[in-house]
């Protein structure tokens, strides 16, 4: 009995380390991926995660949370989305939405959209620049 609850003990221990350990890029990945891992003062976008729901709406406003990689505290002015079936959005980042590696905005998704491209645009060099395309697939909940 004490052998078993040795074991789950420990495997618990893993878990939680394993839950905690920071997933921080090497850049190892992104060189795999064909991207160029951020260096010095560039910033990379790496996913973006939007809540899903039951029946995506246009009027409703959902929280678009994006992760990013640098070197440096970014300055982001904006970020953009593309959807498809056409229409573009950008959106003003505020400094308060932006925390350690992610930011979080509010876009309106139009209906029918299947796949969101995202960049944002950040302070660098003194002059705006665009950040790499990330795209997000738009995962619509049936109820059954």
């Amino acid at each position: 009995m004490k052998l078993l609850l040795k074991a789950v003990l420990i495997n618990i221990a893993v878990l939680l380390v394993i839950s905690c350990w920071p997933a921080v890029s090497t850049g190892w990945d992104l060189l795999l991926r064909g991207e160029t891992p951020a260096v010095g003062d560039h910033l990379t976008l790496l996913s973006m995660e939007i809540p899903q729901t039951w029946n995506p709406s246009a009027d409703v406003k959902y929280w678009a949370t994006i992760k990013f990689e640098t070197g440096f505290i970014p300055e982001i002015r904006r970020a953009c989305f593309n959807f498809s079936g056409g229409g573009q959005s950008c959106v003003d980042v505020e400094a308060k939405d932006v925390t350690s590696g992610y930011f979080r905005v509010p876009i309106r998704v139009p209906v029918g959209s299947k796949r969101i491209d995202c960049y944002a645009e950040y302070i660098r060099d003194g002059k705006i620049s665009p950040t790499n395309t990330i795209t997000y697939h738009i995962i619509v909940l049936k109820k059954e």
